[in-house]
């Protein structure tokens, strides 16, 4: 742990990606809500590129 703390903040962020992504793999109801959004054919339901990014911004700048 004190290996990870010295290192880049960019680094820590991959391995944080990483770790949530090897946690959510045994999680049986993340990933049926996951699959229905991806198979969501009603256009309503979709979020864009654009909003994404939009939301990622205010939530960095929220820090």
């Amino acid at each position: 742990m004190r290996e990870v703390a010295a290192w880049p903040r960019r680094q820590q962020n991959e391995l944080a990606a990483y770790l949530l992504h090897l946690r959510l793999q045994h999680d049986d109801a993340w990933r049926k809500e996951m699959a229905g959004r991806i198979d969501d054919r009603n256009p309503a339901n979709w979020v864009s590129l654009e909003q994404v990014k939009k939301s990622l911004g205010r939530k960095r700048r929220a820090r």
